[in-house]
């Protein structure tokens, strides 16, 4: 479990997987123990526990006590109330039509009144055209969470109106939606665990050492001493961090190889490497999902398209303006929430031994 600061070497070498027997399924409904259910996550995680932790003494990287949980699926579904779980089809598509209204609308207002008629000046019509960018990114981002919902089956109760939802508008954002369905729902059943989480999987301390050729007691000053490779690595993270997941699967696990079909030997993650989210005997789909993967390249392929189309018709400029950019925020909004959802210091990442379902979806 990586959750200990840098500064507490001891901790960290602290092996939690020796206590705790593996979890060989992933399921829902896989928790250390059964727990009386509770009225808020806040109480549960103030618990006393009975029994002494068998962990010992854990820190996360704030230097924080830290409580390996033991609260059970249900506990959590009982502190969330029951309206929540409820799903409308109406709903989700007025929230749809709210979005793509809103991107429209605000499309014409800049298309009409930004212009050298209404506003002269060479700057300030630049900033307004700046602001729009992110205007509609925010409209945009949106848009992909409701797609977000559809591939949960949470949009509606129907699964044909949620798939057909969330190809429509992951397809317009350059997403291809069932593969990343695919993907992002093995990453939920397995979020947290080191060696089968899809996205954000955090290297050891002795495997960064290792990649940069220093030892465990020189990577506080490396890193400390180097402000401008943190800005440089955020910057790339949040302009490519997205379509560098998708086309490379930078972030996921690295273990193809334990691909149930045998289809990831020889595949590791990087560019050329056969690990992405458009090929079908990528590993990280089963043979059984290839015609889905391919609907989603066809997705893919229509809009970019209706993208050349309107290029060739407005001009490659103005479509940077009017979509590329707005595409970029999109990028930006959606690493940085994800980011910030599995990468705080205040949470821990379990190796396979000490992972379970509960404990991994805990850990958002």
């Amino acid at each position: 479990m990586a959750s200990s600061s840098i500064h507490q070497p001891n901790v960290y070498h602290r092996n939690v997987s020796e206590s705790v027997p593996s979890t060989a399924t992933a399921s829902p409904n896989d928790s250390p123990r059964h727990s009386a259910s509770s009225a808020s996550l806040s109480s549960l995680s103030s618990m006393d526990l009975s029994h002494k932790s068998p962990f010992g003494t854990l820190l996360d990287t704030n230097g924080n006590k830290f409580e390996v949980p033991d609260y059970s699926i249900n506990d959590i579904r009982n502190a969330i109330p029951k309206h929540c779980f409820e799903r409308s089809g109406i709903r989700g598509l007025a929230y749809v039509a709210r979005d793509i209204f809103s991107l429209v609308t605000t499309f014409v207002i800049f298309h009409k009144y930004v212009t050298p008629v209404f506003v002269p000046s060479l700057a300030a019509r630049t900033i307004l055209w700046a602001l729009y960018t992110f205007i509609q990114g925010l409209f945009a981002t949106g848009l992909w969470v409701l797609a977000h919902e559809c591939g949960h089956q949470s949009f509606s109760t129907s699964k044909i109106l949620n798939d057909t939802t969330g190809w429509i508008c992951h397809s317009a954002l350059l997403v291809p939606y069932f593969s990343w369905k695919i993907s992002h729902g093995k990453h939920h059943k397995a979020t947290g665990n080191m060696e089968r989480d899809m996205v954000f999987v955090p290297k050891t301390r002795e495997v960064f050492a290792s990649r940069v050729g220093k030892f465990l007691h020189e990577i506080d000053e490396l890193t400390e001493e180097a402000p401008i490779m943190t800005l440089l690595h955020s910057i790339a993270q949040q302009l490519l961090g997205w379509p560098l997941y998708l086309f490379a699967n930078v972030t996921g696990h690295d273990f193809h190889e334990r691909q149930a079909e045998g289809r990831g030997i020889g595949k590791k993650n990087g560019f050329g490497n056969g690990v992405n989210h458009f090929d079908p005997s990528s590993p990280l789909f089963e043979s059984k999902d290839a015609g889905l993967i391919i609907i989603s390249d066809i997705g893919i392929g229509i809009m970019a398209m209706i993208l050349a189309i309107l290029c060739s018709v407005h001009g490659f400029s103005n479509m940077v303006i009017w979509y590329f950019i707005p595409y970029l925020w999109v990028n930006h909004w959606l690493v940085a929430i994800t980011f910030l959802q599995h990468t705080d210091p205040s949470l821990p990442h379990y190796t396979g031994a000490s992972w379970n379902y509960v404990r991994g979806a805990a850990a958002t």
